[in-house]
C-alpha cells in the first residue's frame, strides 16, 4: 500500500493529474461541438501543462535546490521529458496555432510576478485554460458559431467554480497580505460566488443548438464539491476529487453517444 500511495503521491505532484484534466477539457469542446481535431494540439496541451504546472508550483525549489537535492528529482525528470514532448510536438503544428499557444505561455510566464495581487489568481489561470481550451480549437472553423461564444462564457465560469476549493484550501497557508478572494470577503461568500456561476453555466448550454443535458450532473458535482470545501479536507479533495470533474465530464460524453 506504501508504494501504491507514493505512486499516486507521484501521479498527483508531478501535475500529471491536471494535464488530464486539461486535456479532457480539450477534448470536451472538440467532442460536444463537433470540431476538427488540430493534429498534435492535444499532445501540446498535455505536455505543455505538465510542463506549466510544474513551473508554477515548483520553480522556486527549483531554482533553491538545482543540483543540491534528491527531493525533487523525479519532478525535475518528469518536466524535463515533458518539455522534450512539447517542443517536438509544438514544432509540427501550423505556424497560426504556435502562436495563440505562445500567447497563453506568456500568461503562465506572467503567472508568478502577478501572484501577489492574490483576487487576480483565479481569474487569470480560468482564462488561459479557457484560452487553450475553447479559443484555440475552435481556430478550425471557417467562421465562428454562436456555441464558440457560448462556449467560452460557460468553460471560464465553470474553471472559476472548479478553483474556489483551491482557493479556500490556500487560504490556510497564504500570506494575509495577498488578499485572495477567501480573505477579502471570507469562505462562505466566496462559496456563495462559486456556486451561483454555476447556474450560467447550465442555462447558456441550452442556449446552444445542439445543448448536452450533461451539464447538469457536472454542474450538480461541482456545486456539492464548492458546498463541501473545508480548510481541514485533506490534500487530494482538490488535487485529485475536484481535478477529476473534466475527466468524469469527458467520460460521460463518450458513453452518452
Amino acid at each position: 500500500m506504501k508504494v501504491l500511495k507514493r505512486v499516486f503521491d507521484f501521479y498527483i505532484q508531478s501535475s500529471i493529474h491536471v494535464a488530464f484534466a486539461v486535456y479532457c477539457l480539450l477534448e470536451i469542446t472538440v467532442f460536444s461541438n463537433r470540431l476538427n481535431s488540430i493534429d498534435y494540439f492535444s499532445i501540446v496541451v498535455f505536455f505543455g501543462t505538465v510542463l506549466g504546472y510544474n513551473f508554477l508550483k515548483y520553480y522556486t525549489l527549483f531554482r533553491r535546490v538545482f543540483f543540491r537535492s534528491n527531493k525533487y528529482n523525479a519532478i525535475l525528470i518528469i518536466s524535463f521529458l515533458a518539455g522534450i514532448g512539447f517542443l517536438f510536438s509544438f514544432y509540427l503544428l501550423n505556424h497560426s496555432i504556435q502562436r495563440l499557444i505562445l500567447i497563453s505561455g506568456v500568461f503562465v510566464i506572467l503567472y508568478p510576478f502577478l501572484r501577489k495581487y492574490g483576487w487576480l489568481k483565479l481569474f487569470l489561470v480560468s482564462f488561459t485554460v479557457t484560452f487553450i481550451t475553447v479559443y484555440i480549437p475552435f481556430q478550425t472553423e471557417k467562421w465562428l458559431p454562436i456555441e464558440f461564444y457560448l462556449s467560452l462564457i460557460q468553460r471560464f465560469f465553470l474553471l472559476i467554480s472548479l478553483l474556489i476549493p483551491f482557493e479556500i484550501m490556500d487560504s490556510k497557508t497564504d500570506d494575509s497580505s495577498l488578499n485572495t478572494l477567501p480573505q477579502l470577503f471570507g469562505v462562505d461568500s466566496v462559496k456563495l460566488f462559486g456556486i451561483l456561476l454555476v447556474i450560467p453555466f447550465i442555462i447558456l448550454e441550452f442556449q446552444k443548438l445542439h445543448p448536452s443535458y450533461l451539464v447538469l450532473p457536472v454542474g450538480i458535482i461541482t456545486v456539492i464539491l464548492i458546498n463541501f470545501t473545508e480548510l481541514h479536507r485533506n490534500k487530494y479533495y482538490t488535487s485529485f476529487w475536484v481535478e477529476s470533474v473534466p475527466i468524469l465530464w469527458l467520460i460521460l460524453l463518450v458513453f452518452n453517444q
